[in-house]
């Protein structure tokens, strides 16, 4: 990684027979940005575990539109859940996409992952937007207890909001 060896550390990823030391070709790879590497990587994977250390590596490696395509389509739950999570670990920037899964999904598993990505992004005003519109009370009550962790001033206003109703 140090020496910018992509092409080496890409044939490790790919046919190192060891699943630690792919793995940590994986980890390489995000640590040097080798975003292309990396999907093609990940669209040839079979294995799940080494699926989320690419979605890991994707993370490292700055890939914020890779992840949210991909928590977007990626039809394994699993898969998709790890997207959503490492998405989140992203900052305030990807909150946008989050809260665009967020109101095209029904699936409640999902639902909750991206209420946990925006908590991890400390995005109170997204999770304020989504408890003031979510209609099942276990979702709502969710977004309102991740927001009530986040210990900001728009937090405490919308908590204080909710009380004098």
């Amino acid at each position: 990684m140090v020496a910018g060896e992509r092409e080496r550390l890409m044939a490790a990823a790919k046919e190192e027979k060891n699943a630690e030391l792919r793995s940590e070709a994986i980890r390489q790879l995000g640590i040097m940005g080798a975003q292309a590497e990396l999907w093609t990587l990940y669209q040839a994977e079979s294995s799940t575990d080494l699926k989320k250390e690419i979605l890991r590596s994707f993370f490292i490696g700055g890939a914020g539109e890779k992840l949210a395509e991909l928590a977007r389509t990626e039809k394994d739950a699993d898969l998709r859940l790890a997207a959503i999570h490492n998405l989140g670990l992203m900052g305030k920037r990807w909150g946008e996409p989050l809260t665009a899964i967020y109101a095209a999904n029904t699936d409640k598993q999902v639902r909750m992952a991206v209420l946990h990505a925006l908590f991890l992004q400390h995005n109170a005003q997204a999770l304020i937007d989504i408890a003031r519109k979510e209609t099942d009370p276990e979702l709502k009550k969710e977004a309102v207890h991740r927001l009530s962790l986040t210990g900001s001033k728009e937090a405490t206003d919308f908590m204080m909001e909710i009380l004098n109703k």
